[in-house]
């Protein structure tokens, strides 16, 4: 799949080759609804199958990819917090990384896992900013990787 990843910016295009295309809609954002629709008249438009979930949760998202046939694809749009949660979710659930999509429609906040307490909390800064763990209070680094397994970035001790 050309457009697997973590984008923002223009909607990307589905994956024509996908046999069914299952769209989560999440934060309820007009632009991650936007995105939604839009995907789902692409795949429509080439003859293939949409499944739309709107206000998905993330046990939903889990739910439908656990279901999933091969060749299904997992598009995921929303805040950049709610979208790596359910892209965390699809990854456990059994979706491949070139089997997603996720399209952040806003970057406020991200979550950020402790590796002291192992914990994981939502937080407003963005990567190189240092903030206190919320449970052990450690001063952490907010470092620029993303686990795309979990859904968070990584704090290491300042």
């Amino acid at each position: 799949m050309k457009n697997s990843g973590i984008l923002s910016g223009a909607v990307p295009p589905i994956d024509p080759t996908g046999r069914v295309h299952l769209v989560f809609c999440v934060g309820d954002c007009a632009d991650a609804r936007a995105a939604a629709t839009a995907w789902a008249v692409q795949a429509l438009a080439t003859g293939r199958v949409a499944t739309v979930v709107p206000a998905a949760t993330t046990a939903e998202v889990a739910q439908f990819v656990r279901r999933a046939r091969a060749g299904s694809r997992v598009l995921i749009a929303g805040p950049r917090r709610e979208a790596m949660a359910a892209a965390a979710a699809s990854r456990v659930a059994g979706a491949l990384p070139c089997e997603t999509t996720t399209y952040i429609t806003a970057v406020q906040g991200i979550s950020l896992f402790c590796p002291h307490c192992g914990e994981t909390h939502d937080v407003d800064a963005e990567p190189g900013a240092v903030v206190a763990c919320g449970s052990c209070g450690l001063d952490l680094e907010i470092r620029s990787h993303l686990s795309g397994h979990h859904g968070t970035y990584l704090g290491a001790v300042a």
